[in-house]
């Protein structure tokens, strides 16, 4: 028990007769078993009870009372300021490992595990301080403290989750990155048979004739197999747009070519000129995207 009134179960303001009402219900509960625990109890009983019945003792008994929890309170805050400057050295080291951890992969491309040694130590003090701090009498915690505390835990894990939620974007964006090099690799040999076709067919003298539409029909189908592959590819974020003109850009020429292999040595000039309006067109149109894209990443693929 703190004190002899809590002994008894009454305020330190109680009455004479509140102290002798507690001492006597108490007595009578005890008559009910023996033992040497009861004795002691009882012992302890008799003790209160004589210092709180007379006013001499009982005041020099209030005075010793409130020097002990004066005392007992010092050493709470001193327990508490330790603990709590034990915890702000973590708090520091962990809020500054997150920082730099963050600050460093921002600015530095992802290089940021000089700053993990801090953060991790941090944290581990941190963890010990807090503890020790929890274990402080609530009423020496001071809000403050708590909020600082709280503060530099959500500077240190807001960092690292910085770094965390980049990494795995980053990681999502390379996947992407790799299927889309990938399917522009494998479409490659298509575009040049495609163009080839098409050139091959530009360049060939006489008038039109079957072969000339054979080779339309199969570039055609080629274009068509490009536009599919590129529409089924995920793009890198900022190449969404070079993704959605190179599939508008690749069914055109496949509708081009598709209506060329569908002309005749009896097709008038107008339809074969029509035609070759539209193509360049596209041609200018597939420039104009790769323009843009070598402004944005200085190469085209």
């Amino acid at each position: 028990m703190n004190s002899y009134y809590d002994l008894l179960g009454v305020p330190p303001n109680a009455t004479e007769l509140e102290i002798r009402s507690a001492y006597g219900r108490d007595v009578l509960r005890l008559q009910e078993t023996t033992s040497d625990k009861v004795a002691q109890f009882r012992a302890a009983l008799d003790g209160a009870f004589a210092t709180l019945v007379d006013p001499v003792k009982r005041s020099a008994y209030d005075e010793a009372l409130a020097v002990s929890r004066k005392e007992d309170a010092a050493d709470s805050a001193d327990e508490s300021d330790a603990a709590f400057g034990y915890a702000l050295r973590g708090g520091l080291w962990f809020a500054g490992g997150g920082l730099l951890t963050a600050v460093t992969y921002a600015f530095s491309q992802g290089s940021y595990l000089i700053a993990w040694g801090p953060l991790l130590f941090g944290g581990f003090q941190l963890v010990r301080g807090l503890l020790r701090y929890l274990t402080v009498p609530s009423g020496a915690r001071r809000a403050g403290q708590l909020g600082m505390l709280g503060g530099l835990i959500a500077v240190g894990i807001l960092s690292a989750g910085f770094v965390g939620v980049s990494e795995g974007i980053g990681a999502q964006e390379a996947a992407q990155g790799a299927k889309w090099n990938a399917m522009i690799n494998e479409s490659i040999l298509d575009v040049e048979q495609a163009n080839d076709l098409v050139i091959g067919v530009a360049n060939r003298p006489g008038p039109w004739d079957a072969t000339d539409s054979s080779d339309m029909a199969k570039a055609s189908a080629l274009y068509a197999r490009i536009a599919d592959a590129v529409d089924r590819v995920t793009a890198p974020a900022d190449l969404e747009w070079y993704r959605t003109g190179m599939v508008k850009n690749f069914r055109e020429a496949a509708a081009i070519t598709h209506d060329f292999s569908l002309l005749t040595p009896a097709s008038p000039a107008s339809a074969v000129a029509s035609l070759d309006s539209r193509w360049n067109a596209y041609v200018e149109e597939a420039n104009r995207l790769s323009d843009r894209f070598d402004a944005q990443r200085g190469k085209s693929p």
